[in-house]
């Protein structure tokens, strides 16, 4: 780091002098005056000499390294950022030549279809990580403070690469595609946040890269609650609220679930409950099944959304009515569930319906029973929940149970299982997707 002072005199009705510190951290020469004012003009005035941009960034410092944030308009994101993405199956010296990890295409048409969803309401993309390989100088305040406000220029020849988030750009630019002029124009005059680090080493950028991904998903359960673009997941909410056996008996932050927890399922479990009631399936991928929960559910709120939500919650009381473990679950008080060791008690028992493939099976069965007006929906249910649960009953016996006792999660066995509880219940007519010689 490289430090001196300059005098700098700028000619007014009286000469003024405004004493300048000029400090070079990295590729980064930060000039620092005394007024923000003085430092902003002096940008600009940069920026127009060598045909660059000058944009409001945040100086700050983690550990020995000084970074810059702010925020890039669409349009710059979309047109000035530079990414070198390594192919797919290349070799070694492919992949630490590039700067990015392979695109992959499908990730980025998601993120396009959800901008262009949801351009004209609400959207969010987390900051970009970019970097500046060449040098650039930051005009700043002179203050004893490791975050400061300041201004970057960029000449025309420097380059911002894209660190982490080549997908996000990818996807800012599918979108773009698919707009009339009219939304471009409004779409390129909103922005993304960023980060940029100023690195010539590409080992680095590399580290900085995996340093990036380094961040924790969210549980499946806790999307289950949170993201609501899907609009089966208000659902799942709305359900939990409106069955007895569900109510204050969910966890929604846990991404599994302890044999010893008073609680009955996680969130995600009654969203697979929710998702075969939908679809008929629990092999559907998440496109397929918020498509089709889109088009049978309409948008909360609506008449049809209302109307499922009676028939899913009626369907699922008369089970658990008619279902003794069921029954003395949702009988329990929420409040007191953490000291009550019931339902640690029951699942230690095995019974099948305080599973995930118990849910699927009640879940497909509803799905047959509830699509088809010529069945009584409210009488399967009842036979649904009076079918004996347990692992000792032969009707699942060689396809969902084991021969030691466990239960058989592959998918031709659940579907054995499904066709056998199928018949058992009288839905001889099944409305959800037919075996095929593949699955069994």
């Amino acid at each position: 780091m490289n430090t001196c002072i300059i005098a700098v005199i700028r000619a007014k009705s009286n000469v003024l002098e405004i004493y300048m510190n000029l400090e070079t951290v990295g590729n980064i020469r930060l000039k620092k005056f005394d007024q923000l004012d003085d430092a902003q003009l002096a940008a600009s005035k940069a920026a127009a000499n060598v045909a660059g941009f000058s944009f409001p960034v945040t100086i700050f410092r983690q550990g020995t390294r000084t970074a810059l944030s702010g925020a890039l308009p669409m349009s710059f994101i979309r047109s000035r950022l530079e990414r070198k993405s390594a192919p797919k199956k290349g070799g070694i010296m492919d992949a630490i030549n590039a700067s990015n990890r392979p695109l992959d295409a499908a990730h980025a048409k998601g993120i396009g279809e959800y901008l262009t969803e949801n351009m004209a309401g609400k959207y969010i993309l987390p900051p970009l990580a970019l970097n500046l390989q060449q040098p650039a100088d930051v005009y700043t305040l002179d203050i004893q403070s490791t975050v400061a406000p300041g201004y970057l220029v960029l000449p025309m020849t420097a380059a911002l690469s894209i660190t982490d988030g080549q997908h996000r750009v990818a996807g800012v630019q599918a979108a773009i595609d698919k707009m009339v002029f009219d939304e471009q124009a409004r779409f390129d005059q909103d922005a993304m946040a960023v980060m940029i680090t100023c690195e010539s080493d590409l080992s680095q950028i590399h580290q900085d890269f995996a340093d990036a991904a380094k961040t924790k998903p969210l549980p499946a359960s806790q999307l289950a609650v949170y993201d609501r673009r899907n609009v089966a997941n208000g659902l799942v909410l709305d359900l939990v609220k409106a069955c007895p056996v569900f109510d204050g008996k969910i966890d929604a932050t846990s991404s599994t679930l302890s044999k010893r927890s008073s609680y009955l399922f996680l969130a995600n479990q009654v969203r697979v409950l929710a998702k075969t009631l939908i679809t008929g399936s629990w092999k559907d991928t998440e496109e397929v099944f918020e498509t089709k929960a889109g088009k049978l559910l309409g948008t909360k709120g609506s008449p049809e959304y209302i109307n499922w939500l009676g028939q899913f919650s009626g369907f699922i009381n008369q089970v658990v009515g008619n279902n003794n473990v069921l029954a003395e679950i949702a009988a329990l008080k929420p409040d007191a569930l953490a000291v009550n060791s019931r339902i640690p008690a029951l699942r230690d028992e095995g019974w099948i319906c305080m599973t995930t493939t118990g849910l699927q099976i009640i879940g497909c069965l509803g799905h047959d029973a509830l699509q088809d007006p010529k069945i009584d929906a409210e009488e399967i249910a009842q036979k649904i929940g009076a079918l004996d649960w347990s692992r000792t009953n032969p009707l699942w016996k060689d396809a969902l149970i084991g021969a030691d006792g466990k239960i058989l999660t592959q998918s031709p066995s659940v579907q054995e299982a499904l066709r056998r509880a199928r018949q058992a219940v009288g839905l001889t007519t099944p409305t959800s997707a037919p075996i095929t010689a593949e699955e069994l």
